[in-house]
């Protein structure tokens, strides 16, 4: 397509046409006007005669993702250049915010006499989960390779040096990132919740019912990996490095409480004690919410560095895939294909574990509501494919309201408050996976798992879940932290990269369910749901 001054509008509208054929939100439709508009209008005045002066237009589509591609002839002009400038007279500072907003999404390059911008409309979903599936095919592949044609010598060199080196680097970055993301994720949680709880008897009955939920599917959790894995797995405890197999002691029920307070603020985060950090946090959180309109300016630092932890630990995960490809390397070399086994049992066992979530959210709605809970059931698993591509419980919140809404009744207001609120304390599916993988190690490395441990692995498992940051890799910091509290050695969380995608997308379905459930629960409870909706096809 050309654009110029006079097919200006046409142009724009065949970009919407084309988009929406892809079946993107009518946000990055507006988004890629903005930016086509502002791109166009830089690279005219760069060419020196905006009357005359056109460029071509094309999207491109890539394993799901979109962009759009100007070609412009003429001399070399850098249209992202003012980004970087600052000059609050310029008078199209509106259109430089704009730019300066999607920085990130705009590129430029100078090929064979022409200007070339590039812009990303849209990110596909499963793209991460494809780069983690071609890590593991990579992986697997290489290792196996290597061990038929490398000697016994070399490969103790590539698994140590490599593929263990590697490994270490990642879970040092991600130990790095945890302490502090934790703390102000808390905090900035507290803080926003301090809002919702002003609500009042609505608000309190919420996190209530959420919290019982969230408690019982972490009982189930353990029940099910003490059923399910009771010799545990072989091939699992193989693949766990003979330096790393200091199996320590965990904690008793009493010194994991007498000890959640720290000698000193230092302490928690040097000790990487994350059950001290989350107390500190806490506490932190309702002193601010105490002193009010006077803690403004805290509230607003709180913001920035929740935002900018996030960002860190999105750039750590994004080497996830390379990380995977290591890990797979390193099982093929020491184990071979019996720990390809074991993680496909976690990973039927896990799919099998959220498809009780949604039958006990089910059983929790008719419970509570004394409604029948066919009509729940078949709506969510009508719904389930949404969180399960997304792999995002955030991301799923448009649909989720649109669903409870809609196709269960829900009162729109109620949802449009329960939702987001009530997802938080509603990581049902993470906290049984959790559970279940804490047992399954326990089991496979000779862990004993009496009363009292037993105990200790389920509070600390639903005290992670109800902190647990909604990001990529929460599940990892989860394990972790309920490893080190059960005396598992925490390297053993490596051993589930390669499969955390994809369980990460069952999990999803485990804890958006939950989160629906929840408002069908407080939504019965204030007569709030139509029940011609609920019960329509």
């Amino acid at each position: 397509m050309v654009l110029s001054n006079s097919t200006f509008t046409e142009t724009m509208g065949w970009l919407e046409q084309e988009l929406s054929k892809a079946k993107i939100s009518q946000k990055e439709i507006l988004t890629a006007q903005l930016l086509l508009e502002e791109t166009f209008l830089r690279l005219s005045k760069g060419a020196g005669d905006p009357a005359d002066f056109s460029v071509t237009v094309t999207l491109h589509r890539r394993f799901g993702d979109i962009s759009m591609r100007l070609e412009s002839l003429g001399e070399q002009y850098n249209p992202l250049v003012e980004m970087t400038e600052v000059n609050e007279e310029k008078e199209d500072a509106y259109g430089l915010a704009i730019l300066k907003a999607h920085r990130e999404e705009v590129g430029y390059s100078r090929k064979n006499g022409k200007n070339l911008v590039s812009i990303r409309i849209h990110k596909s979903a499963s793209k991460d989960f494809r780069n983690t599936v071609i890590g593991i095919a990579l992986g697997i592949v290489c290792g196996l390779l290597l061990k038929e044609t490398v000697s016994a010598d070399a490969l103790e060199q590539i698994n140590v040096t490599l593929a263990g080196s590697a490994l270490r680097m990642f879970m040092n970055a991600l130990s790095m990132t945890i302490g502090p993301m934790i703390f102000i994720s808390v905090i900035a949680g507290i803080t926003h919740m301090s809002n919702a709880t002003d609500v009042g008897r609505i608000g309190g009955k919420l996190i209530m019912l959420s919290l019982v939920k969230l408690f019982v599917c972490t009982v189930l959790g353990v029940v099910f990996g003490l059923l399910f894995f009771s010799d545990g797995l072989s091939g699992l405890a193989a693949a766990v490095p003979q330096q790393d197999m200091d199996v320590k002691p965990g904690l008793s029920l009493l010194d994991m409480i007498t000890g959640i307070i720290p000698a000193n603020l230092i302490q928690p985060f040097a000790t990487g004690n994350v059950l001290q950090m989350l107390f500190l946090a806490c506490f932190f959180g309702i002193i601010v919410n105490r002193a009010g309109e006077r803690a403004n300016v805290v509230k607003e630092l709180i913001e920035f560095f929740n935002f900018f932890f996030m960002d860190v630990m999105n750039v750590v995960v994004k080497f996830i895939p390379l990380v995977v490809f290591c890990s797979m390397v390193q099982l093929m070399l020491t184990t071979g294909t019996d720990a390809l086994l074991s993680l496909g049992i976690v990973l039927a066992a896990n799919a099998f574990g959220m498809a009780l979530i949604v039958l006990a959210s089910g059983l929790f709605v008719t419970l509570a509501g004394k409604i029948s809970p066919v009509p729940f059931l078949k709506k969510a698993l009508t719904f389930a494919p949404i969180p399960f591509s997304l792999n995002s419980s955030n991301a799923c919140i448009p649909m989720t309201l649109k669903l409870c809404a809609e196709k269960l009744g829900v009162d729109s207001r109620l949802a449009m408050f329960s939702i987001p609120v009530g997802l938080q304390f509603n990581m049902n599916g993470s906290s049984f996976y959790t559970a279940m993988i804490a047992v399954l190690m326990a089991r496979s490395l000779g862990v004993g798992l009496n009363l009292n441990t037993l105990v200790t692995l389920t509070v600390s498992t639903f005290l992670v879940s109800v902190t647990m940051a909604g990001c990529p890799g929460s599940a990892i910091i989860g394990l972790s932290t309920v490893f080190e509290a059960v005396g598992i050695p925490t390297a053993a969380v490596a051993l589930f990269l390669p499969i955390d995608s994809p369980v990460g997308m069952f999990r999803t379905v485990g804890n958006v369910t939950s989160d629906v459930a929840s408002t069908m629960m407080l939504a019965c409870s204030e007569k709030q749901v139509d029940k011609e909706t609920y019960t329509a096809e």
